[in-house]
């Protein structure tokens, strides 16, 4: 290297705050194995968070160190819709309690995917997903492998996080409507329901069945195997491409209020898209009559 552009590269690390190199620190994957959990439970900065719908899942048997976090302590009705983000300060305060940091490093274990998918979105929009992974299979893999379990509560001194929530990573109804029109490039809304619901077959009480106009369907349960492990890249991809999503697209996915879809934004995630979740999902589509909804089995034309 020129040593006018070495000096210059050596003066510039000085002037430059820690800060920014924080902020350069690559993402944490989408998804660590029960191999790379049992070798990093130890580590001091990490912190397992078994996500859960009810207290007696974690009391059966849980990673050693893991942190309680039941279902409805962050996801639940609000504003008259089934399944909401809570309110900032509210999940500020439950994140603190159990520990986490600014400089923590975390893991959702627990289960069922469904309940650990919802609290991936939820960091994610909180603004510290690029520090969150899921355990894939979560607690049922970990125990099918003969991995030590604990049954002891954990105790642990507050932490103090920083939340920076992050819009782009959920979506409103108006948006969609704007963005997400018949023969709009770049933007792939993807249906997580079964096909009898996507198709209109079933209503689920909405006022309307059927789905959004410019869906694709992919089942949020075809996204994982044995164990509620996800399925290959290779076989994601294929789902995804199968429901009109196209390489370098913005994905967008809703069910029927926000609970199946998470595991479609997770999958998305994993690939390498830029994905959003419409938490309302049908459940707020359906209610809102000036939008339009398709039935039968077609596919978005884009």
């Amino acid at each position: 290297m020129d040593r006018n552009l070495l000096a210059a590269a050596c003066l510039l690390a000085l002037l430059t705050p820690p800060a920014a190199f924080a902020a350069a620190a690559p993402r944490a994957p989408t998804l660590v194995s029960t191999g790379w959990l049992a070798r990093h439970v130890g580590d001091a900065d990490l912190v397992v968070l078994h996500a859960s719908n009810q207290r007696a899942d974690y009391d059966a048997g849980h990673v050693p160190g893991a942190r309680f976090l039941a279902w409805a302590s962050y996801a639940g009705p609000r504003d008259s819709l089934s399944t909401e983000l809570p309110p900032e300060a509210k999940l500020d305060s439950l994140l603190e309690a159990v520990g986490v940091s600014d400089g923590s490093r975390i893991v959702l274990a627990g289960g069922p995917v469904t309940a650990q998918s919802r609290l991936f979105v939820t960091l994610d929009w909180f603004g510290i997903g690029d520090r969150v992974s899921m355990l894939d299979g979560g607690i049922d893999a970990w125990r099918e492998e003969g991995r030590p379990l604990s049954r002891d509560s954990v105790a642990v001194a507050r932490g103090s996080v920083t939340p920076r929530p992050g819009a782009q990573h959920i979506v409103g109804a108006d948006w969609l409507a704007a963005h997400a029109g018949a023969g709009t490039q770049g933007v792939a809304v993807v249906d997580a329901r079964t096909p009898e619901y996507s198709q209109g077959l079933a209503s689920n009480s909405n006022p309307r069945p059927g789905r959004l106009p410019v869906a694709g369907n992919v089942p949020f349960s075809w996204l994982t195997g044995e164990l509620g492990r996800f399925r290959e890249p290779r076989d994601l991809r294929r789902l995804f491409a199968g429901a009109g999503v196209k390489r370098g697209d913005r994905v967008v996915t809703y069910c029927h209020i926000g609970v199946q879809a998470s595991v479609a934004y997770v999958a998305a995630r994993s690939l390498g898209y830029d994905v959003a979740l419409y938490d309302g999902s049908f459940e707020d589509w359906s209610k809102r009559a000036a939008l339009p909804v398709a039935t039968g089995p077609s596919l978005p034309e884009r």
